[in-house]
C-alpha cells in the first residue's frame, strides 16, 4: 500500500523525479501520518520511527512509494533544512 501524496498519475515505466518543491509537501504528509526521523550517532546516522517502533528505511520508502536514490535524496534534504520530522537523540 503505497500513500498518495502527489496529484499526477502513479502509472509510469520509470520513476518519476521527486523535486525539491515536492519535499515540503512530502514531509508535511509524512509528519501527519506520525513518521519521524532521529539523527543518531550510529550505523548509518538516522532511524525511523512510528510512534516509539523503529522502522526499517525500506519498508518506509516501500510505503511512501520512493526509490533508493529518491529517499537518498530525502534524508540529504532533511539534513539541509529544517523540518517537524527531524528529531534528536
Amino acid at each position: 500500500m503505497s500513500r498518495e501524496w502527489r496529484n499526477k498519475s502513479h502509472r509510469t515505466l520509470f520513476t518519476r523525479p521527486i523535486y525539491k518543491a515536492e519535499y515540503p509537501s512530502l514531509t508535511k504528509q509524512m509528519a501527519e501520518d506520525g513518521l519521524t526521523i532521529r539523527l543518531v550517532n550510529k550505523g548509518n546516522g538516522y532511524e525511523w520511527f512510528m510512534a516509539d517502533y523503529k522502522l526499517p528505511t525500506t519498508s518506509v520508502r516501500e510505503v511512501w512509494g520512493l526509490s533508493p536514490h529518491q529517499m537518498r535524496s530525502l534524508i540529504d534534504w532533511l539534513l539541509e533544512n529544517d523540518s517537524e520530522l527531524i528529531s534528536w537523540e
